[in-house]
């Protein structure tokens, strides 16, 4: 069944099962031009539906374009063909096939998906999630490109973003695909995880992901009174959230507000002890007179936080015990 050509071209391998032909084996070119009402229940006929429906109704999305969208079997089918290259090994062909058909077919989401797809082999999950950002951004329902930007997100360290991405999936995608249910399933167990630990909700916990970013821009900047508002905005959402303490505990130095940077970043510490960048400014700050600003504190960077988070095996860490391929028996 593997190398079976297409039951109704018999030119070309067929790669979809095809509901109206007692589920033999259709290439992508036959099944846009023998799809009909029939078709219903079938994941390649929903996702054309809801083509059509996007066409007809105004975008939910701030930058989906209808004009933009279009359909092109034969594209489809070159897309379909440049893969299964790539997917034996021969990543230089199919690459180049790609790249051809990106040069005469950018508006196309197929295409800009299959970039994406390229790069993420290639390890540069930045361009990888770039173009699978431009593919959902012509077509908003394109589960797989959600799903393999997730999956990029993840090789990147990013579990919330990945986490964001597979509730796309599970929100757009066919229930009955396998990694419809392989998200559904992950973020189920996240939730749980984050409410027995966190005693939140994953919405919450995401919500304060966001609150947790804008602040740590304004710390960046310098604007203290800003940035301690939005730590204490996620500290209201998340109060086991030793970073935002800590943070908070650098802008309060910097206001000249001693003794609530020292209980700031003493429940940084009670919260995760072995949080050395809260231990340190904490002594820097005890040194100083109550009212002075302080020059020599430093926050520690997102990423390397993130890195220790992972190093310990926290929540954040364990997010990705789920990520990890299963070992084949």
């Amino acid at each position: 069944m593997k190398n079976k050509k297409c039951i109704v071209c018999s030119k070309v391998k067929g790669k979809r099962v095809c509901q109206l032909n007692s589920s033999a084996l259709i290439c992508p070119h036959c099944c846009g031009e023998t799809r009909n009402n029939n078709c219903e229940g079938c994941h390649y006929y929903a996702q054309s539906e809801q083509h059509a429906m996007a066409k007809t109704k105004k975008p939910k999305f701030k930058k989906f374009k209808p004009s933009a969208m279009r359909l092109d079997p034969q594209v489809d089918q070159s897309v379909d063909q440049a893969l299964t290259m790539v997917e034996s090994g021969d990543l230089q062909a199919g690459e180049a096939i790609i790249s051809d058909l990106f040069k005469k077919h950018p508006d196309i989401a197929t295409v800009q998906y299959a970039r994406g797809v390229i790069c993420a082999i290639k390890g540069q999950y930045d361009e990888s999630i770039a173009y699978f950002d431009k593919a959902i951004e012509i077509f908003p329902y394109f589960v797989e490109a959600w799903f393999n930007q997730a999956i990029s997100y993840q090789k990147k360290v990013e579990p919330v973003e990945a986490i964001r991405a597979f509730q796309k999936v599970v929100e757009l995608g066919n229930p009955d695909n396998d990694f419809v249910r392989q998200a559904k399933e992950l973020i189920a167990s996240i939730e749980k995880q984050i409410y027995n630990e966190l005693g939140i909700t994953l919405g919450l916990y995401l919500k304060s992901k966001n609150q947790f970013d804008e602040a740590s821009v304004a710390l960046k900047k310098g604007e203290w009174e800003k940035a301690l508002t939005g730590f204490q905005a996620v500290v209201s959402m998340n109060p086991k959230h030793p970073q935002s303490y800590g943070n908070m505990g650098i802008c309060y130095g910097q206001l000249g507000r001693k003794q609530e940077a020292l209980a700031a970043f003493d429940k940084a510490l009670e919260l995760d002890p072995k949080y050395e960048p809260a231990r340190l400014n904490r002594a820097v700050i005890d040194s100083q007179e109550e009212g002075k600003t302080l020059q020599n504190i430093k926050s520690v960077p997102v990423e390397d936080y993130k890195q220790q988070q992972l190093k310990k095996k926290s929540l954040l860490g364990r997010f990705f015990d789920f990520f990890k391929p299963k070992a084949k028996k």
